[in-house]
């Protein structure tokens, strides 16, 4: 088993201090970080050896998203145009 080293220690060998911490967390929480980082607590410890790596994973919209609603609904196409105030108006 290789040894864990915190986020901010790997940042600084790694980068040489480049990043701050809340990039580093967000990393470690979207798996931009190989091999995944482990969360002990609320502190994330990587590998040594572990790289950047880009997610090409796509969005997530989320649950409460209403995916019903047309395009060519009016009030969505007014708020698209930033005419909203205009058909609140009406």
């Amino acid at each position: 088993m290789t040894a864990l080293i915190p986020l901010d220690q790997w940042n600084a060998n790694t980068y040489g201090g480049k990043f701050s911490i809340n990039t580093l967390r967000a990393w470690a929480r979207n798996g931009n970080i190989a091999p995944a980082p482990q969360k002990v607590g609320r502190d994330w410890l990587v590998d040594r050896a572990a790289k950047y790596v880009k997610n090409d994973r796509p969005s997530k919209i989320p649950c409460n998203v209403d995916m019903s609603i047309a395009a060519t609904d009016p009030v969505v196409l007014s708020i698209l145009n930033g005419s909203r105030k205009k058909l609140l108006k009406q």
